[in-house]
C-alpha cells in the first residue's frame, strides 16, 4: 500500500470511516492501545538493547523488524512505522443495495460474511425493520463477535478479558520499574497512583496505617507481575496480554 491509501484505523474512534491529517492522527492513536505498545516497547529494557543493536543477532529481532527504533518520540514512531503497522489494508464492507436481477451472479462476495436481502418496499419502514433485526438475530453472532478478529493489519491487537482502561496503568508500573528497578512495592503503590478503587475496598472502611500499606503492597505486588508479564508478550508481538 501507498502512503497515501494508508490511515484507516479500527481503534481510533471513527477511523474507519475517513481519514484524517497526519498531524491530527497522531494525536488521535495516542489515546488508544497502539501508543501503550509503544510504550511498553520503551519501558523493556530487552527490546531498547534490540534497538541499539538494530536488531542483529537479538532474541527479539522478529519483533524489531516489524516496530524498528522505538526510541524515538511518538509522532516521529507513528509516522515512520506505527501508522504502517496499524492501517487495515483495505475498506471494511459497507451494506450494499442489489437493484438488478441476476446481479447476484456478477458480484464477488463471501457468502459466509454477508447476508443479502429482498426487501419489499411496500411495507411500513417499522415492518422492515423488525423483519431485517429478526434475520439479524437468526444471522449475525452479535455479542460474539470478535470485532479485532475482522482486522487487515498487520499488526492485529489481542481480544482478552483485559479491561482497556488497565493496560495503562500496567504500563506505568511497567515504566516506573524500567526507571527504578529496586523500587519496593509501597513507592511503585505510591507513585503509580493506585487508589482505593484500584484497592478491592471502599472508601468508607477504615484501616490502620500498617493495614493501608499492606494493602497497597498487595496491590503494587499484582500490577508488577502483571506489568512483567504485559512488556513480555509484547517484546514478542502480542498485545496487550498479560496471558
Amino acid at each position: 500500500m501507498t502512503d497515501k491509501e494508508l490511515g484507516l484505523f479500527k481503534e481510533i474512534p471513527g477511523g474507519l470511516r475517513r481519514r484524517l491529517p497526519i498531524d491530527q492522527e497522531w494525536k488521535k492513536a495516542k489515546d488508544t492501545l497502539y501508543y501503550e505498545w509503544y510504550r511498553c516497547l520503551n519501558a523493556s529494557k530487552d527490546y531498547l538493547e534490540c534497538c541499539a543493536a538494530e536488531g542483529k543477532s537479538h532474541e527479539l529481532a522478529n519483533t524489531y523488524e516489524l516496530f524498528g527504533d522505538v526510541n524515538v518520540s511518538w509522532p516521529q514512531w507513528w509516522q515512520k512505522t506505527g501508522r504502517k503497522l496499524f492501517s487495515e489494508r483495505r475498506q471494511y464492507p459497507k451494506v450494499r443495495n442489489i437493484a438488478q436481477e441476476g446481479a447476484l451472479n456478477k458480484l464477488n462476495i463471501d457468502e459466509h460474511n454477508f447476508l443479502i436481502l429482498d426487501i419489499p418496499l411496500n411495507l411500513r419502514r417499522v415492518t422492515i425493520l423488525e423483519q431485517i433485526n429478526e434475520l439479524l438475530d437468526k444471522h449475525h453472532p452479535g455479542k460474539e463477535l470478535d470485532v479485532r478478529a475482522q482486522s487487515t493489519a498487520i499488526l492485529q491487537l489481542e481480544t482478552n478479558r483485559l479491561q482497556h482502561k488497565t493496560v495503562p496503568i500496567l504500563v506505568n508500573v511497567a515504566e516506573l520499574l524500567y526507571g527504578n528497578p529496586d523500587m519496593n512495592l509501597y513507592q511503585i503503590a505510591q507513585k503509580a497512583k493506585l487508589a482505593e478503587h484500584h484497592l478491592g475496598r471502599s472508601v468508607s472502611e477504615s484501616l490502620s496505617q500498617r493495614e493501608e500499606k499492606q494493602r497497597r503492597e498487595m496491590a503494587a505486588s499484582r500490577y508488577k507481575e502483571q506489568a512483567i508479564r504485559l512488556i513480555y508478550n509484547a517484546e514478542r508481538g502480542i498485545f496487550p496480554s498479560i496471558g
